[in-house]
């Protein structure tokens, strides 16, 4: 069976669905960690970090249903290792939206915060361009367009390192107290990571549009 008839499958658009979904949480997560950091008041605060935490586990159960799909199926419309490392690699932005927004709650790490405040934003930036590669990953006809909307992405996740590095060298160049210079540091090297789960995802993207080109 050729990969185009793959894809309309029942079985393909099931996978199609749920990595729309995966796509739609992250979205809504980003959106829920930039209203985390601009909150004033610690009691809305948490209620966004229930929300955001809520959705990461909804999220596990969508990568869970995409696994026992390919249990279940002998068709898939990528290969099984492609579905499976995209699935995963989305699952870890997923998470470490989480644990970064969980981090910023527990050390009182606002939008006051210049480097949070620029890396959420890029991050929406980068959210908003990965839901139109999920969306369009059937589409064996907007190869093009696919690849220049990766390179974008490319663009977010580069220059987002560069700002975080650059924040994480200054922590000890200005004089702060220690607890707070270890908060910093902490949360920073902890953008840092969400940022290279960004990365590994445009990694993984870029494999399969140009496999299945």
């Amino acid at each position: 069976m050729s990969v185009l008839s793959k894809l309309f499958t029942p079985a393909g658009k099931k996978f199609f669905e749920l990595f729309e979904q995966v796509a739609q949480n992250l979205d809504t997560m980003t959106g829920y960690f930039q209203q985390h950091l601009a909150a004033e008041d610690r009691k809305t605060r948490k209620a966004l970090l229930d929300k955001i935490e809520a959705l990461e586990h909804k999220n596990d159960e969508v990568t869970h249903k995409l696994f026992v799909e390919l249990g279940r199926n002998f068709i898939t419309p990528f290969d099984r290792e492609d579905i499976h490392f995209i699935s995963s690699s989305l699952d870890d932005i997923a998470d470490y939206i989480w644990a970064t927004s969980k981090q910023a709650y527990y050390f009182d790490i606002t939008i006051q915060n210049g480097v949070s405040a620029q890396i959420t934003g890029r991050l929406t930036e980068y959210i908003a361009l990965l839901k139109k590669i999920i969306n369009s990953l059937d589409n064996r006809k907007g190869l093009q367009s696919q690849i220049e909307i990766l390179e974008r992405m490319r663009a977010v996740v580069g220059t987002s390192d560069v700002f975080i590095t650059k924040a994480i060298t200054e922590i000890f160049e200005e004089p702060a107290g220690t607890v707070e210079m270890i908060k910093l540091s902490d949360h920073y090297n902890m953008l840092l990571k969400l940022n290279n789960k960004c990365g590994d995802v445009i990694n993984v993207l870029e494999a399969m549009i140009i496999k299945y080109a």
